[in-house]
């Protein structure tokens, strides 16, 4: 077994997953992983300095997931028709969320792989109460809805933001 970083796609996060055979996958391949929010997709970055560590003669647990398979050609290319549905989903979220809770600000909406779920992130100054938000946008979308408050670095990583000299900003 061999550990590996994977970066989600929408979100830009990276988290170490296990792989069974290490030669079926390589740097850029898109992979799907089961996560706490289900099944996502994300892309191999590369092995991860764990794979140095001794895990039999040290006590900790580890909690860490294993890759569950490669994606395919076709599967990929369904990848830019989910994308395209989540574009259109925000700005429809985003209508509704102007009219209904103007002080959350909607940063990005996902489709889960196979378009069961949708997840918005979004922004805030406090905690807000988005439950009938949360209706509203249900009834819409006629599917399983998530919204998840990021904080405004993740924003700007998710954004593609650009600071000095045109780096890409990193938090």
């Amino acid at each position: 077994m061999k550990i590996v970083n994977i970066r989600f796609r929408k979100t830009k996060k990276v988290y170490p997953f296990f792989i069974e055979e290490d030669n079926l996958y390589k740097k850029g391949d898109h992979v799907i992983v089961e996560t706490i929010r289900g099944d996502q997709i994300g892309i191999v970055l590369g092995d991860n300095r764990l794979n140095e560590v001794n895990f039999e003669s040290e006590e900790e647990d580890l909690k860490i997931r294993k890759v569950k398979r490669k994606l395919t050609e076709e599967e990929i290319k369904e990848l830019d028709i989910l994308d395209e549905k989540a574009r259109d989903a925000y700005f429809i979220c985003k209508s509704i969320v102007k009219r209904v809770l103007p002080e959350m600000n909607l940063v990005i909406g996902e489709y889960m792989f196979g378009g069961d779920k949708l997840i918005f992130y979004f922004t805030a100054e406090g905690r807000l109460d988005f439950r009938e938000l949360v209706k509203e946008v249900n009834k819409t979308f006629n599917r399983r809805v998530e919204f998840y408050q990021i904080k405004y670095n993740d924003e700007g990583r998710i954004l593609n933001a650009f600071g000095k000299y045109g780096r890409e900003l990193y938090w």
